[in-house]
């Protein structure tokens, strides 16, 4: 499948070790690349007992996962609204370690180092380049023509 990988410029925090050096593409990512999406997964450490309680009041069903909780949200209009609005933490980056986006059982979207590594599926070239538009600071993007996996 056709997609985009883009890694940004990154930062730290004394509690995350890579996270973008800004999340102002954020809204508008979620407000123009996620509408047609069913439903998230997202993936906490298990020693981030904020997060994992706030997920647990929204999640469809969650899953221990070795080291990680994995949440599952159905994205009605509360969930979207919520995760719109509440994912950017105070102290950088998105508050979650790894989102997983689908449209009905397809991965779409993958947003992984609280923020910092992006890649969208299923674009041609030109839909990529407009969707690198989004972002501030790259450090790499890359467009690939197939996924192998």
């Amino acid at each position: 499948m056709k997609h985009i990988r883009i890694h940004l410029e990154t930062t730290h925090t004394a509690n995350k070790s890579s996270i973008p050096i800004n999340t102002f593409y954020w809204e508008k990512m979620w407000d123009s690349y996620t509408i047609d999406f069913a439903s998230v997964e997202i993936l906490c450490w298990k020693e981030e007992v904020k997060q994992i309680h706030e997920l647990s009041t929204i999640s469809a069903q969650s899953d221990d996962q070795g080291l990680v909780k994995l949440f599952t949200i159905s994205l009605n209009k509360d969930n979207r609204s919520y995760l719109r609005n509440q994912s950017v933490d105070s102290n950088g980056g998105l508050k979650w370690f790894t989102l997983h986006f689908y449209k009905k059982d397809i991965q779409m979207l993958e947003i992984g180092q609280y923020g910092s590594e992006i890649v969208l599926y299923g674009v041609e070239k030109k839909e990529a380049d407009e969707f690198q538009e989004l972002f501030f600071k790259i450090k790499h993007a890359e467009y690939f023509t197939e996924h192998l996996i």
